[in-house]
């Protein structure tokens, strides 16, 4: 078993340091867990990325722009583990959410050992995120960077993972188990940002959006949904060019 704990995908993510530095109190094998900083020019120059996304950048080129480079060269390093657990945080008000690129029968266990609220099927961006390079790519995007309340649930979260895999005793996984039922979406295109818009307040993620239904205005005109959707990573913030994403409720 060979899994690796990645922070920084994203230079301005800086929950992920906290993670390790806890993680690394389970004295797990280093063989076993390894613990892997993606984008660490990026965080020393407090800068997201470079010169794109590093997470829309996979599986990168040889002779690429720097985050294409990064890919390439990470790319090799995600293929030849087991399990990888990219740590991510956020400015929109998505909480408690894990976010993979595929739902086969190894990463639903992994999932229905972690039971977190949400799960996130990201088809939008499958092909070029660091997790769609992974046998078992789990994303966590559980809250705000700086919220210990964030960082806490994270840990516990790897902490039954790992118990459930078998590298950490009961000892030293203390959560109680939820009862709640995980909510499935999938992500299926983004939302484009016009210039000069902004959200309308009552919008909120996994709040069902109808067809015909204002959510974003210019002060004198508005953006219309043309079918229903969940908003999912919503924000004016969040990037550059889109809101957010669309989603659909799956079956549970």
């Amino acid at each position: 078993m060979r899994i690796v704990l990645n922070v920084l995908t994203h230079g301005d993510e800086r929950i992920g340091l906290k993670v390790v530095k806890e993680i690394k109190k389970l004295n797990i094998d280093k063989n076993t867990l390894i613990t892997h900083v993606a984008n660490e020019r990026a965080f020393k120059l407090r800068k997201r990325f470079i010169d794109q996304d590093l997470n829309r950048s996979f599986p990168g080129k040889k002779d690429g722009n720097y985050e294409q480079k990064l890919a390439y060269k990470i790319s090799s390093i995600i293929k030849s583990s087991d399990i990888v657990i990219d740590i991510h945080s956020t400015r929109s008000e998505l909480k408690d959410a894990i976010i993979v690129t595929k739902l086969d029968t190894d990463t639903k266990k992994c999932i229905e050992a972690i039971q977190p609220k949400y799960v996130l099927l990201m088809n939008a961006t499958k092909d070029t995120a660091l997790i769609s390079q992974a046998k078992i790519g789990l994303a966590f995007e559980y809250g705000k960077d700086n919220d210990p309340a964030v960082l806490k649930k994270i840990v516990q979260d790897i902490k039954t993972l790992f118990y459930h895999i078998g590298i950490i005793t009961n000892e030293q996984c203390t959560r109680t188990r939820r009862t709640k039922k995980t909510q499935y979406f999938d992500v299926y295109s983004s939302v484009t940002k016009q210039k000069g818009y902004t959200l309308l307040k009552k919008n909120r993620n996994y709040k069902l959006i109808r067809k015909g239904q204002k959510f974003a205005t210019n002060g004198k005109n508005f953006l219309i949904a043309e079918g229903d959707f969940y908003p999912i990573l919503f924000g004016n913030k969040n990037y550059t060019n889109i809101f957010g994403f669309m989603s659909k409720k799956l079956p549970q």
